[in-house]
């Protein structure tokens, strides 16, 4: 009984670091802003790379938020393998 327990936990913990090293979130370069100088398609280009990094942005924030629900799930198992691993020994002692 104590190696399936220990067993449990151990794949608990492995599986907690694999998690969340898979998740990368690459940051999109911010667009060149046009000068009070620019002419007009100066001034369209910018607003059509603004427009693109505004879409990469916001993966890039879905990918952020991703990565943190990730995280605190990894943390929630952690503190319930924990818990599970404090009362399985506070259960042995007391035999």
């Amino acid at each position: 009984m104590k190696f399936f327990n220990l067993l449990i936990l151990l794949l608990l913990f492995s599986s907690v670091g694999t998690s969340f090293a898979d998740c990368i979130c690459k940051q999109p370069p911010k667009p060149e802003l046009p000068s009070d100088r620019a002419d007009a398609r100066e001034m369209e280009k910018a607003g059509k790379d603004v427009d693109q990094y505004n879409k990469e942005m916001k993966g890039y924030r879905g990918c952020i938020l991703a990565c943190l629900n990730k995280a605190d799930n990894d943390l929630a198992g952690v503190i319930s393998g924990w818990n599970y691993a404090v009362e399985r020994f506070n259960a042995e002692k007391k035999q």
